[in-house]
């Protein structure tokens, strides 16, 4: 006589249950960074926004660093990564200066950035870090990438400052030093013939994994 074998349910062991939940995380965590860079200033798209998150998940990132905040919309997302995973501080560096904005500026590049208010896009960027809830994630630094004080063991480095070859020299070679053994570097507009140098001096210090067109081109590089 044929009879039914009871079908054993399939438990999935730890590391699955691990993934599954980072991954759920995760996808809340660009749900609500999607939502919120409706409301910021600046220049990022979903894309980039995503790899960041994925970026700080995959690493578990305790220090993330970023030279050239704007209004915000490259390091909000970050946050909002920080926030579900549960641990972690996004430094935001940028002066939020007219003067600073225009070294290395000419031409209508110059006169976009100085005409900018410069003080309203900071002052915005505070209001949404209050109502996104954000506060224990970002601490923004109001000062130079060259000024700003060093911060150590960096997981991630996010460099989008003054594009100009004297500041974007110094943004890689103050603060890729600072970037912890197995740490990433994004740098982003990397075929700006002023970068041109700091890109070269990434590819001499670090090794590329990765690089994406979109809006812009930007790379990632590891800190060997």
């Amino acid at each position: 006589m044929d009879c039914d074998v009871p079908s054993q349910e399939v438990i999935p062991d730890y590391a699955t249950v691990v993934e599954m939940s980072r991954a759920h995380l995760s996808a809340k965590a660009k749900q609500e960074a999607f939502s919120s860079m409706r409301q910021l200033e600046g220049w990022c798209s979903q894309e980039k926004a995503a790899i960041l998150v994925d970026l700080i998940f995959q690493t578990d990132a305790k220090t993330v660093v970023e030279i050239g905040v704007f209004g915000g919309k490259s390091l909000i997302p970050m946050a909002f990564a920080m926030k579900y995973k549960g641990s972690g501080i996004c430094y935001g560096v940028d002066p939020w200066s007219a003067d600073e904005s225009l070294v290395g500026m000419d031409g209508v590049n110059a006169d976009w950035w100085g005409h900018l208010d410069h003080e309203m896009i900071y002052r915005g960027l505070a209001k949404k870090i209050d109502e996104f809830a954000l506060t224990d994630e970002i601490v923004l630094i109001r000062e130079t990438s060259k000024d700003a004080p060093e911060i150590d063991e960096i997981d991630v480095l996010h460099i989008d400052g003054n594009h100009s070859e004297e500041t974007s020299m110094i943004d890689v070679t103050k603060w890729v030093p600072l970037v912890k053994k197995g740490g990433f570097v994004i740098f982003d507009d990397m075929t700006w013939g002023t970068q041109a140098r700091a890109v070269a001096w990434l590819d001499d210090h670090c090794i590329k994994v990765a690089e994406y067109s979109g809006d812009n081109v930007w790379g990632i590089w590891v800190k060997p």
